[in-house]
């Protein structure tokens, strides 16, 4: 049976992103506890605002850990553009289409090197997995970080998941809780 971990970052109020980006809300403790989940991915999951993002490194470039990790970019918009899109960029992705109702069946099928799927996404993706796939497990680290500025990014997903908690710990002031859903 795969595992799908969904990693999130955000501040102690909530704020998933500083000027468009979790990197501005994450600390050393966090991209360490990131990198370690990248270490057990079979195959990494992410959104099209993620795979589309020029100022990112690519997941799976030639020379990096992660050179054979398949990548996947579920999207619900046409997966055969956003496919031509992805092969200009020269991004070696896989355009997966999605709905929430499909998340599941989407996860079975997804090419992996082993039985953990790691999801790298927003919030949005990650909360719509987290309510669709049985067993995934959302791990959330939370920054020791109050911030509210014009870049900071709230999730505006009209949602209501009951979760429950499996695990937590703290590293550094980062405090790392892993919940399923309830």
């Amino acid at each position: 049976m795969r595992t799908l971990i969904i990693s999130l970052v955000q501040t102690i109020n909530g704020s998933y992103a500083q000027d468009g980006w979790s990197t501005g809300v994450s600390t050393k403790a966090d991209f360490d506890y990131f990198i370690s989940l990248r270490r057990k991915a079979g195959a990494i999951i992410i959104d099209r605002r993620t795979a589309l993002n020029p100022a990112l490194p690519v997941i799976n470039a030639p020379g990096k850990a992660l050179e054979h990790t398949p990548v996947h970019v579920l999207t619900e918009s046409d997966p055969i553009e956003l496919s031509q899109q992805l092969a200009e960029a020269g991004l070696d992705y896989r355009a997966q289409p999605f709905t929430p109702d499909t998340a599941a069946e989407v996860l079975d099928i997804v090419e992996s090197t082993s039985d953990t799927l790691v999801c790298e996404s927003g919030p949005n993706l990650a909360y719509r997995l987290l309510d669709a796939v049985p067993g995934a497990e959302l791990h959330l680290s939370l920054s020791p970080l109050y911030s509210r500025t014009t870049g900071s990014h709230f999730s505006q997903l009209e949602a209501t998941l009951n979760l429950r908690l499996i695990d937590a710990r703290t590293v550094d002031d980062q405090v790392f809780v892993r919940y399923v859903k309830a």
